[in-house]
């Protein structure tokens, strides 16, 4: 820590966080879950004269209180990351989602700092994920692939307001999707080894949603099996093998989404090689904007 704090100092560089409160909560059950927002719902912690309403701030000054003891406590602090994820896993919902990003945005730009940094916030602060990444490592949790603002078709989950007369985000314009085909469960043919089959489907696709607190968790079977087959199905590009299973798998017209929990179409295969260079600028446009916001009102307030 001495060695990489003298480094960047020497070189006028900030020293870079990553901070997670929805990680706080997932690993310890026992924290407050309120106290990873920005309303101040939760008890408090009080250290000293110092008293801490949310994790954010709380993160932040064990960085500072250790940069200060090996005698870098006035470094610059960037928080490299900071999100909520809207899927796959319990609290990781579109409205907790908003509800932290959009608290995170207010608490940047109040420029109330810390107790310990009082009025002098992070000089950025970079909002984590633009997309949700539908083949990222689910290693730490299903939630992983599901970080994103915007769907992995471009669709804004929530809106978020920046101030300052800002405009909303803006969803990804003429996107091309594979035809509206689904694959589902033939319930006309025993189901008895279906097990093998959702397993070996979910392995090469994305059925985090179906997990505990997943957003099609509830919605029983055997629609979940039909979600495992079409997910499968999609990742495959409706390649006609790819909805067999045996004969358990059929294809439908009828989109077979239950409320929340979406069936997903995937987009081209052509329209997917040009969303970086084409769409994905406007987008990166919009974010350096957002981070620029709040550097911006921050040091303003």
């Amino acid at each position: 820590m001495q060695q990489l704090a003298s480094f960047l100092n020497n070189n006028g560089s900030p020293f870079v966080v990553n901070i997670s409160p929805f990680l706080n909560i997932y690993q310890n059950k026992n924290l407050s879950a309120d106290y990873a927002f920005f309303e101040n719902k939760a008890h408090p912690l009080v250290d000293g004269k110092n008293v801490y309403h949310n994790y954010f701030d709380g993160n932040l000054d064990t960085l500072e209180s250790a940069l200060k003891k090996i005698g870098f406590g006035q470094m610059p602090i960037v928080v490299g990351q900071a999100g909520w994820p809207t899927d796959g896993g319990v609290n990781a919902t579109i409205s907790n989602a908003k509800r932290f990003i959009q608290g995170l945005v207010n608490h940047v730009i109040s420029n109330k700092g810390t107790p310990l940094r009082p009025g002098n916030p992070p000089i950025e602060t970079y909002i984590f994920n633009l997309l949700d990444e539908d083949k990222k490592s689910v290693l730490h949790g299903n939630f992983e692939r599901h970080w994103g603002i915007f769907t992995f078709d471009g669709q804004v989950r929530y809106e978020i307001d920046v101030a300052e007369g800002s405009k909303g985000l803006v969803n990804a314009e003429n996107v091309q999707y594979l035809s509206p085909r689904w694959c589902v469960t033939n319930d006309n043919h025993d189901l008895t080894n279906v097990t093998r089959h959702v397993r070996q489907a979910c392995s090469t696709s994305d059925c985090t949603a179906l997990f505990s607190g997943g957003s099609c968790n509830h919605i029983g079977s055997p629609e979940n099996i039909s979600y495992a087959f079409n997910s499968y199905y999609q990742f495959h590009n409706q390649s006609v093998d790819s909805c067999n299973f045996d004969g358990l798998g059929m294809l439908t017209t009828v989109d077979p989404s239950i409320g929340d929990c979406r069936f997903l179409v995937a987009t081209s295969d052509s329209y997917a090689s040009s969303l970086y260079s084409s769409v994905m600028k406007h987008w990166i446009v919009q974010w350096t904007f957002l981070v620029c916001t709040l550097t911006f009102l921050g040091s303003t307030f």
